[in-house]
């Protein structure tokens, strides 16, 4: 049985050095950033969904077959979701803004993704780390 929580995919130290967040991190442009890489990783687009990983995870991770391979076996939840929704977005880590997704998985295991985003230097918002926590009361 997977235990509650996963590991978190970031560079803490890299989240210390985005632009400050503006106007740009409004709600709906984080959510399309993450419904689009979650539709990338269903159509099994390794290009596509490691495009809006940071800058940081893409050198960390040198090609969308390492990030994929990591995907699937630490972020099942995320990589084959069942369905998601979105819950609240918030200025949490050093001032970059946080997303939050609730997913169930295939085996009806609730979960809480909590997306952490990094601006690059263009201006745009990019997937900076993943924090996956299974909810209580969930169990296979």
């Amino acid at each position: 049985m997977l235990g509650r929580m996963t590991g978190i995919i970031i560079v803490a130290s890299g989240l210390m050095l985005g632009a400050p967040a503006g106007h740009a991190q409004e709600p709906e442009t984080l959510k399309s950033i993450i419904s689009n890489q979650i539709e990338a990783f269903r159509n099994n687009d390794g290009v596509k969904a490691f495009g809006f990983a940071s800058l940081k995870i893409r050198s960390m991770f040198q090609s969308p077959e390492r990030f994929m391979e990591m995907v699937r076996r630490q972020y099942a939840p995320v990589y084959r979701p069942e369905n998601f929704s979105f819950g609240p977005t918030s200025l949490e880590t050093a001032g970059q803004p946080v997303q939050i997704v609730d997913i169930v998985d295939q085996q009806g295991r609730s979960w809480r993704a909590t997306y952490m985003f990094e601006q690059h230097p263009d201006g745009s918002w990019r997937i900076a780390g993943v924090f996956l926590e299974q909810l209580p009361g969930s169990s296979a």
